[in-house]
Protein backbone atom coordinates (compact mmCIF):
# COMPACT_ATOMS: atom_id res chain seq x y z
CA UNK A 1 0.00 0.00 0.00
CA UNK A 2 1.38 3.48 -1.07
CA UNK A 3 1.51 5.84 2.07
CA UNK A 4 1.34 9.61 1.82
CA UNK A 5 4.39 11.23 3.27
CA UNK A 6 6.24 8.71 1.73
CA UNK A 7 5.74 10.25 -1.97
CA UNK A 8 5.70 13.75 -0.66
CA UNK A 9 9.16 13.44 0.50
CA UNK A 10 10.38 11.64 -2.55
CA UNK A 11 8.68 14.79 -4.99
CA UNK A 12 10.13 17.12 -2.52
CA UNK A 13 13.75 15.57 -2.07
CA UNK A 14 13.45 15.66 -6.64
CA UNK A 15 12.21 18.87 -6.86
CA UNK A 16 15.72 20.31 -4.45
CA UNK A 17 18.14 18.33 -6.20
CA UNK A 18 16.88 19.73 -10.09
CA UNK A 19 16.30 23.41 -8.50
CA UNK A 20 19.59 23.71 -7.11
CA UNK A 21 21.54 24.69 -10.09
CA UNK A 22 19.07 27.14 -10.41
CA UNK A 23 19.26 29.36 -7.41
CA UNK A 24 19.93 32.45 -9.10
CA UNK A 25 16.30 32.16 -10.91
CA UNK A 26 13.82 34.37 -9.80
CA UNK A 27 11.18 34.24 -7.67
CA UNK A 28 9.07 34.23 -10.19
CA UNK A 29 10.42 30.45 -10.91
CA UNK A 30 10.27 29.43 -7.63
CA UNK A 31 6.79 30.17 -7.41
CA UNK A 32 5.68 29.17 -10.22
CA UNK A 33 7.82 25.32 -9.06
CA UNK A 34 6.03 25.48 -5.85
CA UNK A 35 2.53 25.84 -7.98
CA UNK A 36 3.54 22.88 -10.25
CA UNK A 37 4.88 20.50 -7.43
CA UNK A 38 1.28 21.68 -5.31
CA UNK A 39 -0.27 20.39 -8.58
CA UNK A 40 1.18 17.30 -8.38
CA UNK A 41 0.41 16.65 -4.94
CA UNK A 42 -2.89 16.91 -5.61
CA UNK A 43 -2.87 14.40 -8.76
CA UNK A 44 -1.05 11.65 -5.89
CA UNK A 45 -4.10 11.93 -3.40
CA UNK A 46 -6.29 11.35 -6.29
CA UNK A 47 -4.46 8.20 -7.24
CA UNK A 48 -4.38 7.06 -3.60
CA UNK A 49 -8.20 7.51 -3.53
CA UNK A 50 -8.44 5.47 -6.49
CA UNK A 51 -5.94 2.61 -5.29
CA UNK A 52 -8.35 2.85 -1.96
CA UNK A 53 -11.37 2.02 -3.86
CA UNK A 54 -10.02 -0.69 -5.78
CA UNK A 55 -8.58 -2.07 -2.98
CA UNK A 56 -12.35 -2.19 -1.47
CA UNK A 57 -13.46 -3.32 -4.24
CA UNK A 58 -11.24 -6.16 -4.67
CA UNK A 59 -12.32 -6.88 -1.21
CA UNK A 60 -15.65 -7.20 -1.73
CA UNK A 61 -15.28 -9.19 -5.05
CA UNK A 62 -13.36 -11.73 -2.68
CA UNK A 63 -16.33 -12.18 -0.49
CA UNK A 64 -18.33 -12.51 -3.10
CA UNK A 65 -16.44 -15.27 -5.15
CA UNK A 66 -15.96 -16.80 -1.55
CA UNK A 67 -19.84 -16.89 -1.27
CA UNK A 68 -20.66 -17.98 -4.56
CA UNK A 69 -18.36 -20.87 -4.32
CA UNK A 70 -19.95 -22.08 -1.12
CA UNK A 71 -22.97 -21.90 -2.84
CA UNK A 72 -22.09 -23.80 -5.66
CA UNK A 73 -20.64 -26.18 -3.89
CA UNK A 74 -23.91 -26.28 -1.60
CA UNK A 75 -25.94 -27.22 -5.54
CA UNK A 76 -23.29 -30.11 -6.74
CA UNK A 77 -24.37 -31.60 -3.37
CA UNK A 78 -28.09 -30.86 -3.31
CA UNK A 79 -28.16 -32.08 -7.02
CA UNK A 80 -26.11 -35.30 -6.51
CA UNK A 81 -28.10 -36.02 -3.31
CA UNK A 82 -30.99 -35.41 -5.68
CA UNK A 83 -30.04 -37.55 -8.70
CA UNK A 84 -29.13 -40.42 -5.50
CA UNK A 85 -32.51 -40.35 -4.54
CA UNK A 86 -34.38 -40.37 -7.74
CA UNK A 87 -32.07 -43.19 -8.56
CA UNK A 88 -32.98 -45.17 -5.39
CA UNK A 89 -36.46 -44.44 -6.03
CA UNK A 90 -36.16 -45.45 -9.85
CA UNK A 91 -35.07 -49.05 -8.33
CA UNK A 92 -37.72 -49.41 -6.14
CA UNK A 93 -40.65 -48.76 -8.46
CA UNK A 94 -42.28 -51.35 -9.55
CA UNK A 95 -41.39 -52.48 -13.33
CA UNK A 96 -44.73 -53.22 -15.40
CA UNK A 97 -44.27 -55.30 -18.57
CA UNK A 98 -47.31 -56.91 -20.05
CA UNK A 99 -48.33 -60.20 -20.46
CA UNK A 100 -51.82 -60.02 -21.62
CA UNK A 101 -52.48 -58.50 -18.30
CA UNK A 102 -50.35 -56.25 -16.40
CA UNK A 103 -47.47 -58.20 -14.57
CA UNK A 104 -45.85 -55.61 -11.73
CA UNK A 105 -41.82 -56.66 -10.96
CA UNK A 106 -39.26 -55.68 -8.39
CA UNK A 107 -36.09 -55.66 -8.20
CA UNK A 108 -35.61 -58.06 -4.99
CA UNK A 109 -37.65 -61.12 -6.68
CA UNK A 110 -41.39 -59.45 -5.82
CA UNK A 111 -43.80 -60.08 -8.22
CA UNK A 112 -47.65 -59.72 -8.94
CA UNK A 113 -50.02 -60.18 -12.51
CA UNK A 114 -53.91 -60.65 -12.35
CA UNK A 115 -55.31 -63.70 -14.05
CA UNK A 116 -58.62 -65.21 -15.10
CA UNK A 117 -60.08 -66.94 -17.99
CA UNK A 118 -63.53 -66.65 -19.69
CA UNK A 119 -65.07 -69.66 -21.88
CA UNK A 120 -68.83 -68.99 -23.32
CA UNK A 121 -70.01 -72.15 -24.84
CA UNK A 122 -72.81 -72.73 -26.95
CA UNK A 123 -74.09 -76.27 -29.05
CA UNK A 124 -76.52 -78.73 -28.94
CA UNK A 125 -76.41 -82.87 -28.27
CA UNK A 126 -78.78 -85.02 -30.38
CA UNK A 127 -81.20 -87.45 -28.84
CA UNK A 128 -80.23 -91.66 -29.73
CA UNK A 129 -83.51 -93.06 -31.16
CA UNK A 130 -86.73 -93.09 -28.46
CA UNK A 131 -84.34 -91.26 -25.61
CA UNK A 132 -85.37 -87.87 -25.38
CA UNK A 133 -84.94 -86.19 -22.21
CA UNK A 134 -84.68 -82.20 -21.65
CA UNK A 135 -80.90 -82.38 -20.99
CA UNK A 136 -80.20 -82.83 -24.51
CA UNK A 137 -80.28 -80.95 -27.01
CA UNK A 138 -79.35 -77.02 -27.71
CA UNK A 139 -77.73 -74.92 -24.56
CA UNK A 140 -75.41 -72.35 -24.11
CA UNK A 141 -73.48 -71.90 -20.77
CA UNK A 142 -70.71 -70.05 -19.50
CA UNK A 143 -68.26 -72.99 -18.59
CA UNK A 144 -65.27 -70.94 -17.06
CA UNK A 145 -65.56 -68.06 -15.36
CA UNK A 146 -62.47 -67.46 -13.27
CA UNK A 147 -60.34 -64.93 -11.53
CA UNK A 148 -56.77 -64.90 -9.65
CA UNK A 149 -53.69 -63.52 -8.96
CA UNK A 150 -50.23 -65.50 -9.20
CA UNK A 151 -46.85 -63.82 -8.34
CA UNK A 152 -43.45 -64.56 -6.56
CA UNK A 153 -41.94 -63.87 -3.73
CA UNK A 154 -37.77 -63.43 -2.98
CA UNK A 155 -36.12 -66.43 -2.03
CA UNK A 156 -37.52 -68.62 -4.85
CA UNK A 157 -41.21 -68.75 -3.72
CA UNK A 158 -44.61 -68.35 -5.84
CA UNK A 159 -47.79 -67.99 -5.54
CA UNK A 160 -51.07 -68.31 -7.91
CA UNK A 161 -55.15 -68.48 -6.63
CA UNK A 162 -58.21 -68.48 -8.98
CA UNK A 163 -61.44 -68.57 -8.36
CA UNK A 164 -64.66 -70.00 -10.37
CA UNK A 165 -67.44 -68.55 -10.62
CA UNK A 166 -69.33 -70.27 -13.46
CA UNK A 167 -72.72 -71.72 -12.87
CA UNK A 168 -73.82 -69.09 -10.31
CA UNK A 169 -71.66 -70.93 -7.38
CA UNK A 170 -68.09 -70.30 -6.48
CA UNK A 171 -65.50 -72.99 -6.77
CA UNK A 172 -61.29 -72.68 -6.92
CA UNK A 173 -59.30 -73.64 -10.03
CA UNK A 174 -55.31 -73.99 -8.46
CA UNK A 175 -54.50 -72.43 -4.88
CA UNK A 176 -51.15 -72.92 -4.69
CA UNK A 177 -47.62 -71.76 -3.14
CA UNK A 178 -44.53 -73.43 -4.64
CA UNK A 179 -40.54 -73.46 -4.17
CA UNK A 180 -38.05 -73.24 -6.34
CA UNK A 181 -34.87 -72.42 -5.28
CA UNK A 182 -32.51 -70.84 -7.68
CA UNK A 183 -29.42 -73.39 -7.60
CA UNK A 184 -31.05 -76.67 -7.44
CA UNK A 185 -33.27 -78.09 -9.85
CA UNK A 186 -36.20 -78.95 -7.68
CA UNK A 187 -39.67 -77.89 -6.86
CA UNK A 188 -41.82 -78.11 -4.48
CA UNK A 189 -45.83 -77.23 -3.98
CA UNK A 190 -48.55 -77.31 -1.90
CA UNK A 191 -52.20 -76.59 -2.61
CA UNK A 192 -55.25 -77.59 -4.44
CA UNK A 193 -53.86 -78.48 -7.93
CA UNK A 194 -53.91 -81.54 -10.10
CA UNK A 195 -52.93 -85.32 -8.78
CA UNK A 196 -50.07 -85.52 -11.27
CA UNK A 197 -52.48 -87.39 -13.88
CA UNK A 198 -52.72 -87.24 -17.55
CA UNK A 199 -50.89 -84.81 -19.57
CA UNK A 200 -54.08 -82.93 -21.22
CA UNK A 201 -56.00 -83.10 -17.62
CA UNK A 202 -52.47 -81.50 -16.21
CA UNK A 203 -52.42 -78.87 -19.32
CA UNK A 204 -54.61 -75.47 -18.75
CA UNK A 205 -57.89 -75.75 -20.64
CA UNK A 206 -56.93 -72.61 -22.23
CA UNK A 207 -53.88 -74.44 -24.52
CA UNK A 208 -55.87 -78.07 -25.16
CA UNK A 209 -57.09 -78.26 -28.43
CA UNK A 210 -60.54 -79.82 -28.22
CA UNK A 211 -63.47 -78.04 -25.64
CA UNK A 212 -63.54 -81.02 -23.52
CA UNK A 213 -60.58 -83.16 -22.45
CA UNK A 214 -60.06 -86.88 -23.04
CA UNK A 215 -63.50 -88.61 -21.81
CA UNK A 216 -61.61 -91.46 -19.49
CA UNK A 217 -60.19 -87.91 -17.66
CA UNK A 218 -63.95 -87.45 -16.65
CA UNK A 219 -64.91 -91.05 -16.25
CA UNK A 220 -61.45 -91.73 -13.79
CA UNK A 221 -62.71 -88.47 -11.98
CA UNK A 222 -59.18 -86.88 -12.70
CA UNK A 223 -59.45 -83.48 -10.96
CA UNK A 224 -57.60 -81.34 -8.33
CA UNK A 225 -57.28 -81.94 -5.04
CA UNK A 226 -55.44 -81.10 -1.51
CA UNK A 227 -52.18 -82.33 -1.39
CA UNK A 228 -48.15 -81.55 -1.95
CA UNK A 229 -45.69 -82.66 -4.23
CA UNK A 230 -41.67 -82.71 -5.08
CA UNK A 231 -40.48 -82.47 -8.72
CA UNK A 232 -37.22 -83.28 -9.74
CA UNK A 233 -36.09 -82.01 -13.57
CA UNK A 234 -32.72 -82.21 -15.52
CA UNK A 235 -31.19 -79.11 -15.83
CA UNK A 236 -31.46 -79.05 -19.45
CA UNK A 237 -35.48 -79.83 -18.44
CA UNK A 238 -35.40 -83.37 -20.95
CA UNK A 239 -37.04 -84.92 -17.61
CA UNK A 240 -38.95 -84.41 -15.10
CA UNK A 241 -39.81 -86.70 -12.09
CA UNK A 242 -42.52 -85.65 -9.73
CA UNK A 243 -44.43 -87.40 -6.83
CA UNK A 244 -47.32 -86.71 -4.11
CA UNK A 245 -49.39 -87.41 -1.59
CA UNK A 246 -52.58 -85.69 -1.58
CA UNK A 247 -56.00 -85.92 0.20
CA UNK A 248 -58.84 -87.74 -1.79
CA UNK A 249 -61.05 -84.18 -2.22
CA UNK A 250 -60.49 -80.65 -3.31
CA UNK A 251 -61.01 -77.36 -1.24
CA UNK A 252 -64.50 -77.49 0.39
CA UNK A 253 -65.65 -77.07 3.92
CA UNK A 254 -65.67 -80.92 5.15
CA UNK A 255 -63.92 -82.50 7.61
CA UNK A 256 -65.38 -86.19 6.84
CA UNK A 257 -62.80 -87.49 3.89
CA UNK A 258 -60.32 -89.19 5.49
CA UNK A 259 -59.27 -90.63 1.78
CA UNK A 260 -55.81 -90.08 0.55
CA UNK A 261 -54.19 -90.34 -3.14
CA UNK A 262 -50.59 -91.36 -3.66
CA UNK A 263 -49.58 -89.92 -6.88
CA UNK A 264 -46.40 -89.77 -9.46
CA UNK A 265 -45.46 -88.65 -12.84
CA UNK A 266 -42.29 -88.88 -14.97
CA UNK A 267 -41.68 -87.37 -18.38
CA UNK A 268 -38.63 -87.77 -20.76
CA UNK A 269 -38.67 -84.87 -23.28
CA UNK A 270 -35.68 -84.67 -26.02
CA UNK A 271 -35.85 -82.37 -28.67
CA UNK A 272 -35.64 -85.16 -32.00
CA UNK A 273 -36.30 -85.39 -35.20
CA UNK A 274 -36.55 -81.95 -36.18
CA UNK A 275 -38.91 -80.92 -33.18
CA UNK A 276 -40.08 -81.72 -30.09
CA UNK A 277 -41.39 -85.52 -28.14
CA UNK A 278 -43.18 -85.74 -25.42
CA UNK A 279 -42.93 -89.09 -23.52
CA UNK A 280 -44.73 -89.52 -20.16
CA UNK A 281 -46.01 -92.49 -17.26
CA UNK A 282 -48.34 -91.06 -14.33
CA UNK A 283 -49.49 -93.35 -11.57
CA UNK A 284 -52.37 -92.83 -8.84
CA UNK A 285 -53.39 -95.05 -5.57
CA UNK A 286 -56.44 -93.64 -4.33
CA UNK A 287 -56.97 -95.03 -0.91
CA UNK A 288 -61.12 -94.41 -0.54
CA UNK A 289 -62.86 -92.52 2.63
CA UNK A 290 -64.72 -94.41 4.78
CA UNK A 291 -68.13 -94.88 5.30
CA UNK A 292 -68.75 -92.80 8.10
CA UNK A 293 -71.87 -94.90 9.48
CA UNK A 294 -73.64 -94.71 5.94
CA UNK A 295 -73.66 -91.10 6.33
CA UNK A 296 -72.78 -89.77 2.78
CA UNK A 297 -69.77 -87.51 1.97
CA UNK A 298 -70.83 -84.31 0.41
CA UNK A 299 -66.88 -83.57 -0.39
CA UNK A 300 -65.57 -82.05 -3.54
CA UNK A 301 -63.47 -83.48 -5.87
CA UNK A 302 -64.30 -86.86 -4.27
CA UNK A 303 -62.85 -89.97 -6.45
CA UNK A 304 -65.81 -92.06 -4.57
CA UNK A 305 -68.57 -91.31 -2.97
CA UNK A 306 -67.28 -93.07 0.48
CA UNK A 307 -66.85 -96.57 -0.19
CA UNK A 308 -69.08 -96.79 -3.38
CA UNK A 309 -66.62 -96.66 -6.71
CA UNK A 310 -68.87 -94.92 -9.99
CA UNK A 311 -67.24 -94.37 -13.27
CA UNK A 312 -69.08 -92.68 -15.83
CA UNK A 313 -68.72 -90.22 -18.88
CA UNK A 314 -70.28 -87.33 -21.11
CA UNK A 315 -70.52 -87.73 -24.91
CA UNK A 316 -67.57 -85.32 -24.90
CA UNK A 317 -69.12 -82.10 -24.02
CA UNK A 318 -70.51 -80.46 -20.66
CA UNK A 319 -73.32 -79.05 -22.83
CA UNK A 320 -75.34 -82.35 -20.84
CA UNK A 321 -75.25 -84.14 -17.94
CA UNK A 322 -76.36 -87.27 -19.77
CA UNK A 323 -73.81 -90.19 -19.46
CA UNK A 324 -74.09 -92.95 -21.88
CA UNK A 325 -71.58 -94.95 -20.13
CA UNK A 326 -72.40 -95.67 -16.44
CA UNK A 327 -70.89 -98.39 -14.47
CA UNK A 328 -73.09 -97.30 -11.49
CA UNK A 329 -72.29 -97.61 -7.59
CA UNK A 330 -70.52 -100.69 -6.70
CA UNK A 331 -68.58 -101.23 -2.99
CA UNK A 332 -64.58 -100.23 -3.27
CA UNK A 333 -62.13 -99.91 -1.30
CA UNK A 334 -59.37 -98.32 -3.27
CA UNK A 335 -58.56 -98.17 -7.25
CA UNK A 336 -55.50 -98.14 -8.84
CA UNK A 337 -54.80 -95.86 -12.61
CA UNK A 338 -51.78 -96.30 -14.65
CA UNK A 339 -51.69 -93.68 -17.55
CA UNK A 340 -49.58 -93.46 -21.06
CA UNK A 341 -48.94 -90.50 -22.54
CA UNK A 342 -46.93 -89.21 -25.98
CA UNK A 343 -46.62 -86.34 -28.70
CA UNK A 344 -44.56 -85.27 -30.97
CA UNK A 345 -44.89 -81.45 -31.85
CA UNK A 346 -43.39 -80.31 -35.26
CA UNK A 347 -43.40 -77.14 -37.16
CA UNK A 348 -47.06 -76.45 -38.07
CA UNK A 349 -47.91 -80.71 -37.39
CA UNK A 350 -48.16 -82.03 -33.89
CA UNK A 351 -49.25 -85.50 -33.14
CA UNK A 352 -50.45 -86.66 -29.20
CA UNK A 353 -52.24 -89.55 -27.71
CA UNK A 354 -52.86 -91.24 -24.08
CA UNK A 355 -54.26 -94.11 -22.63
CA UNK A 356 -55.02 -94.62 -18.99
CA UNK A 357 -56.28 -98.39 -16.97
CA UNK A 358 -57.74 -98.34 -13.61
CA UNK A 359 -58.10 -100.67 -11.60
CA UNK A 360 -60.35 -100.90 -8.54
CA UNK A 361 -60.44 -102.96 -4.95
CA UNK A 362 -63.79 -104.17 -4.56
CA UNK A 363 -65.56 -105.73 -1.95
CA UNK A 364 -66.77 -109.47 -2.27
CA UNK A 365 -70.25 -111.32 -1.69
CA UNK A 366 -70.46 -112.02 1.58
CA UNK A 367 -68.51 -109.62 3.15
CA UNK A 368 -70.45 -107.70 6.20
CA UNK A 369 -69.94 -104.02 7.82
CA UNK A 370 -71.61 -102.83 11.07
CA UNK A 371 -71.08 -99.32 12.52
CA UNK A 372 -68.70 -96.64 10.76
CA UNK A 373 -68.18 -99.45 8.49
CA UNK A 374 -71.61 -99.46 7.61
CA UNK A 375 -73.05 -98.50 4.14
CA UNK A 376 -75.32 -95.92 2.93
CA UNK A 377 -78.73 -97.55 1.13
CA UNK A 378 -79.66 -99.29 4.09
CA UNK A 379 -76.32 -100.99 4.01
CA UNK A 380 -76.70 -102.43 0.82
CA UNK A 381 -74.36 -101.87 -2.16
CA UNK A 382 -73.44 -103.83 -6.08
CA UNK A 383 -70.43 -106.22 -5.58
CA UNK A 384 -68.48 -107.26 -8.20
CA UNK A 385 -67.30 -111.36 -8.82
CA UNK A 386 -63.69 -110.19 -8.48
CA UNK A 387 -61.79 -106.70 -9.29
CA UNK A 388 -63.09 -104.49 -12.41
CA UNK A 389 -60.50 -102.86 -14.70
CA UNK A 390 -61.76 -100.16 -17.08
CA UNK A 391 -59.79 -98.41 -19.73
CA UNK A 392 -59.46 -95.26 -22.06
CA UNK A 393 -57.28 -93.57 -25.03
CA UNK A 394 -57.10 -91.30 -27.61
CA UNK A 395 -54.87 -90.25 -30.44
CA UNK A 396 -55.20 -86.89 -32.04
CA UNK A 397 -53.54 -85.09 -34.90
CA UNK A 398 -53.00 -81.45 -35.44
CA UNK A 399 -52.24 -78.72 -38.37
CA UNK A 400 -51.82 -75.32 -38.21
CA UNK A 401 -52.50 -73.63 -41.47
CA UNK A 402 -50.80 -70.59 -40.82
CA UNK A 403 -47.45 -72.12 -39.41
CA UNK A 404 -47.38 -71.95 -35.86
CA UNK A 405 -46.12 -74.85 -33.85
CA UNK A 406 -48.38 -75.97 -31.34
CA UNK A 407 -47.05 -74.54 -27.46
CA UNK A 408 -45.52 -77.06 -25.52
CA UNK A 409 -43.82 -76.41 -22.14
CA UNK A 410 -40.24 -78.30 -21.82
CA UNK A 411 -39.39 -78.62 -17.91
CA UNK A 412 -43.12 -79.05 -16.91
CA UNK A 413 -44.27 -81.81 -19.56
CA UNK A 414 -47.89 -79.87 -20.62
CA UNK A 415 -49.34 -77.87 -23.37
CA UNK A 416 -48.73 -73.84 -23.48
CA UNK A 417 -49.88 -71.20 -24.96
CA UNK A 418 -49.14 -70.88 -28.66
CA UNK A 419 -46.93 -68.07 -30.06
CA UNK A 420 -49.34 -66.74 -33.27
CA UNK A 421 -47.25 -65.22 -36.17
CA UNK A 422 -49.24 -62.67 -37.36
CA UNK A 423 -52.10 -61.50 -35.35
CA UNK A 424 -55.18 -59.51 -36.22
CA UNK A 425 -53.64 -56.42 -33.97
CA UNK A 426 -50.56 -56.48 -36.50
CA UNK A 427 -52.99 -56.42 -39.34
CA UNK A 428 -52.58 -60.33 -40.53
CA UNK A 429 -55.31 -63.10 -40.47
CA UNK A 430 -54.40 -64.50 -36.82
CA UNK A 431 -54.09 -68.55 -36.91
CA UNK A 432 -56.34 -71.00 -38.07
CA UNK A 433 -56.05 -74.93 -36.51
CA UNK A 434 -57.40 -78.00 -38.02
CA UNK A 435 -57.62 -81.27 -35.75
CA UNK A 436 -59.04 -84.80 -35.43
CA UNK A 437 -59.45 -86.87 -32.76
CA UNK A 438 -60.58 -90.66 -31.93
CA UNK A 439 -61.21 -91.66 -28.45
CA UNK A 440 -62.13 -94.99 -26.93
CA UNK A 441 -63.39 -95.68 -23.23
CA UNK A 442 -64.61 -99.37 -22.23
CA UNK A 443 -66.38 -99.33 -18.77
CA UNK A 444 -67.26 -102.91 -18.89
CA UNK A 445 -65.83 -106.00 -17.20
CA UNK A 446 -67.51 -109.24 -16.65
CA UNK A 447 -66.67 -109.20 -13.06
CA UNK A 448 -69.31 -106.06 -12.54
CA UNK A 449 -72.25 -107.31 -15.02
CA UNK A 450 -71.72 -110.53 -13.04
CA UNK A 451 -71.90 -108.99 -9.49
CA UNK A 452 -74.93 -108.85 -7.40
CA UNK A 453 -76.73 -107.10 -4.16
CA UNK A 454 -75.07 -107.18 -1.30
CA UNK A 455 -76.44 -107.04 2.28
CA UNK A 456 -73.58 -105.94 4.51
CA UNK A 457 -75.59 -106.52 7.63
CA UNK A 458 -76.24 -110.04 6.69
CA UNK A 459 -73.60 -111.03 4.24
CA UNK A 460 -76.62 -112.30 1.79
CA UNK A 461 -75.79 -111.92 -1.98
CA UNK A 462 -78.88 -111.36 -4.54
CA UNK A 463 -78.41 -111.09 -7.99
CA UNK A 464 -79.93 -108.14 -9.68
CA UNK A 465 -82.05 -108.85 -12.87
CA UNK A 466 -80.08 -109.96 -16.19
CA UNK A 467 -80.75 -106.49 -18.18
CA UNK A 468 -80.24 -104.56 -15.16
CA UNK A 469 -76.59 -105.89 -14.46
CA UNK A 470 -75.85 -105.70 -18.51
CA UNK A 471 -76.55 -102.28 -18.90
CA UNK A 472 -73.74 -101.46 -16.12
CA UNK A 473 -70.70 -99.69 -17.72
CA UNK A 474 -70.59 -99.58 -21.58
CA UNK A 475 -68.39 -98.79 -24.59
CA UNK A 476 -67.91 -95.50 -26.22
CA UNK A 477 -66.48 -94.49 -29.31
CA UNK A 478 -65.85 -90.74 -30.60
CA UNK A 479 -64.58 -89.23 -33.89
CA UNK A 480 -64.24 -85.41 -33.00
CA UNK A 481 -63.29 -83.18 -35.51
CA UNK A 482 -62.13 -79.02 -34.51
CA UNK A 483 -61.88 -76.29 -36.20
CA UNK A 484 -59.68 -73.51 -33.95
CA UNK A 485 -59.44 -69.53 -34.87
CA UNK A 486 -56.37 -67.67 -33.29
CA UNK A 487 -57.40 -63.93 -33.72
CA UNK A 488 -54.23 -63.11 -31.39
CA UNK A 489 -52.64 -64.58 -28.52
CA UNK A 490 -54.79 -64.46 -25.78
CA UNK A 491 -58.42 -64.95 -27.29
CA UNK A 492 -59.89 -68.29 -29.47
CA UNK A 493 -63.02 -69.24 -31.28
CA UNK A 494 -63.24 -72.54 -31.19
CA UNK A 495 -65.92 -75.36 -33.34
CA UNK A 496 -65.97 -78.95 -32.54
CA UNK A 497 -68.23 -81.75 -34.14
CA UNK A 498 -68.56 -85.26 -32.78
CA UNK A 499 -70.36 -88.44 -33.50
CA UNK A 500 -70.13 -90.71 -30.61
CA UNK A 501 -71.07 -94.34 -31.13
CA UNK A 502 -72.11 -96.10 -27.75
CA UNK A 503 -72.55 -99.79 -27.17
CA UNK A 504 -74.46 -101.04 -23.89
CA UNK A 505 -74.66 -98.85 -20.82
CA UNK A 506 -77.78 -97.38 -18.57
CA UNK A 507 -79.60 -95.51 -21.88
CA UNK A 508 -78.99 -98.24 -24.50
CA UNK A 509 -82.59 -100.00 -23.49
CA UNK A 510 -84.43 -96.75 -23.28
CA UNK A 511 -82.63 -95.57 -26.94
CA UNK A 512 -83.19 -99.12 -28.39
CA UNK A 513 -86.39 -100.32 -26.58
CA UNK A 514 -87.88 -102.80 -29.47
CA UNK A 515 -84.34 -104.06 -30.05
CA UNK A 516 -83.54 -108.11 -29.17
CA UNK A 517 -80.47 -107.80 -28.96
CA UNK A 518 -78.97 -108.02 -24.90
CA UNK A 519 -78.77 -105.00 -23.44
CA UNK A 520 -74.84 -104.41 -23.77
CA UNK A 521 -74.84 -105.62 -27.25
CA UNK A 522 -77.35 -102.25 -28.27
CA UNK A 523 -75.71 -99.58 -30.76
CA UNK A 524 -76.35 -96.25 -31.15
CA UNK A 525 -74.97 -93.07 -32.07
CA UNK A 526 -75.40 -89.23 -31.21
CA UNK A 527 -73.64 -86.43 -32.34
CA UNK A 528 -72.31 -83.25 -30.80
CA UNK A 529 -71.94 -79.58 -32.46
CA UNK A 530 -70.25 -77.29 -29.92
CA UNK A 531 -68.72 -73.83 -29.77
CA UNK A 532 -66.22 -71.61 -27.38
CA UNK A 533 -65.60 -68.04 -27.39
CA UNK A 534 -62.11 -67.92 -25.26
CA UNK A 535 -60.65 -65.33 -23.25
CA UNK A 536 -57.82 -65.56 -20.98
CA UNK A 537 -55.09 -63.77 -19.52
Amino acid sequence: MIRTHAISTIALTTALMCAAPAQAQSAADFASMKAQMEAMQAQLDAMKSKVDSLEGQLSQAQVEAQAATAAAQTATASATKANELSTKTADAAPKVSWKGAPEFAGKDGWSFKPRGRLHIDAGTVSSPGQFEPPTLGGVARVRRARLGFEGTVPGGVGYKLEMEFANASVGFGDVVISYSPADVPIQVRVGNFETLNSMEQISSSNFNTFIERASFNDAFINARRLGAAVALRSEDNVWRAEAGLFAAHSIDSTLDNNGAIGAARLVYAPKALGGQLHLGLNYQFRDFADNAGGIVSVGTGTPSTNQLARYRARPNSQLTDVRFVDTGSFAARSDQIVGAEAAAIFKGLYLSGEAQWLRSNAYDAGDRASGLGAFSNNNMAVVPTGNPGFFGAYGEVGYFLTGETRGYKQGDGTWARTKILDPVTAGGAGAFQLAARYEYLDLDDDALIAGSVNNFTTGIATPAALASRLARGGTQSSYLLALNWYPMDYVRFMIDYGHVQVEGGPIAVLAKPLSTLPVNRRSYGVDVLQTRLQIDF
